[in-house]
């Protein structure tokens, strides 16, 4: 007699690859998620480091810049930042700094070059 259908073997063969392909897709989908989330904190980073070194440049005319701090003014009370200021030999007037903004074990630095305008009466023309 010549039945037609599916015997109850091929049907759970055809489940068991079905879920391994799912659960295959369901990781993919996931590890993308956590990079994601990854590069969105990194981009947050260094928007906030950048912000630090713009502060920095208007800081470094009145010599008032710090060296450590947070971003509690900007809703971020959890992301310290730090700035590593070294004067350059070379060049009156110049520091090379380095702002790193972190959050946990991820952090972001930026570095660049500040220029501080000589003071009135410092002896500088």
């Amino acid at each position: 007699m010549g039945r037609r259908g599916f015997t109850l073997i091929e049907v759970l063969v055809s489940v068991l690859l079905v879920s391994v392909a799912l659960v295959g897709v369901m990781g993919g989908i996931r590890a993308i998620s956590l990079a994601d989330i990854k590069a969105q904190k990194a981009d947050l980073l260094q928007k906030l480091a950048f912000q630090r070194m713009n502060e920095l440049v208007v800081e470094a005319q009145t010599n008032a810049a710090e060296d450590s701090g947070d971003f509690t003014e900007q809703g971020y009370p959890d992301i310290a930042w730090t700035a590593d200021i070294q004067p350059d030999s070379e060049v009156a007037n110049v520091s090379y700094v380095t702002v790193t903004a972190s959050q946990g074990e991820v952090s972001q630095s930026l570095s660049g070059l500040i220029y501080a305008r000589p003071t009135q009466g410092s002896g500088q023309p």
